[in-house]
C-alpha cells in the first residue's frame, strides 16, 4: 500500500531578530534530523517534498544524503505566512484566533487559515500528481499541516489539534483514500506503517 507521510519539522531555534521563516534548526533539531533518518520508512519512498524554508529542506537534504530518496522543495508547501515577532501568550492568542476564524487574518499582515489551507492543499495536489501511485514523505509546518489534514479528516481545523503536532511529529496517510491512518506521532515513531516496496 503506497503511503504519504506528513511530516513537521524538526525543532527550531528562535529568533527574534529574524522572520521565522529564516529560522535555523536548533541542536534539538539536528539530532531530530539524524533520528530520522534512522527509521526505516525511507528506502521505498519514491520521493521527499518539503517547504523551501531551511528548516523543512534540512530533513530532504538528509534523507537524499544518507538513503539517495529525491528530494524536491515546493514553496507553495512553506508555513502559513506571519513573520511579525510576536511574544510566546501573543502569539497563542493569534494561533486561536486564526483557525476559530479562517477567513480573518488574526494579525495584520497574516495569511488566513483559508487562503493558506487553498495554497497548502492545491500544492499537494500537485505534487502527488507529480508521483502517482508512489509512496512519498511531504516535511512542512504545523500550522498547514493541521489545514491539510482537518481536510483530509473532513473536519474542521482545531488550534488543540495545532497544539498537539509535536517537532518532527509524523502522520501516515493511506496514499489511494488519502484517509490519515494515525496522529502525528512523535519519537520514537512507534505504530507507524512502513510502505511495501515499489
Amino acid at each position: 500500500m503506497p503511503l504519504l507521510y506528513l511530516i513537521r519539522h524538526p525543532r527550531t531555534q528562535p529568533d527574534p531578530s529574524r522572520p521565522a521563516s529564516q529560522w535555523e534548526l536548533s541542536e534539538e533539531g539536528g539530532a531530530q534530523v539524524r533520528a530520522l533518518t534512522a527509521l526505516p520508512l525511507w528506502t521505498a519512498l519514491g520521493a521527499v517534498i518539503t517547504s523551501a524554508q531551511r528548516k523543512a529542506a534540512a530533513v530532504g537534504e538528509a534523507l537524499r544524503a544518507v538513503h539517495g530518496v529525491p528530494w524536491q522543495a515546493v514553496e507553495a508547501l512553506d508555513e502559513a505566512r506571519r513573520d511579525s515577532w510576536l511574544g510566546a501568550d501573543e502569539f497563542d492568542r493569534a494561533q486561536r484566533a486564526f483557525f476559530a476564524h479562517p477567513e480573518v487574518p488574526p494579525v495584520p499582515g497574516w495569511e488566513t487559515a483559508q487562503a493558506a489551507g487553498e495554497r497548502f492543499a492545491t500544492a499537494m495536489d500537485g505534487v502527488l500528481a507529480q508521483y502517482p501511485g508512489q509512496s512519498l514523505a511531504v516535511v512542512a509546518h504545523a500550522t498547514v499541516l493541521t489545514l491539510y489534514a482537518a481536510r483530509l479528516r473532513g473536519t474542521a481545523p482545531r488550534y488543540d489539534d495545532w497544539r498537539a503536532i509535536g517537532f518532527a511529529a509524523i502522520m501516515a496517510v493511506d496514499r489511494a483514500s488519502l484517509r490519515p491512518l494515525t496522529p502525528f506521532v512523535g519519537a520514537p515513531w512507534a505504530g507507524l506503517p512502513t510502505p511495501a516496496r515499489p
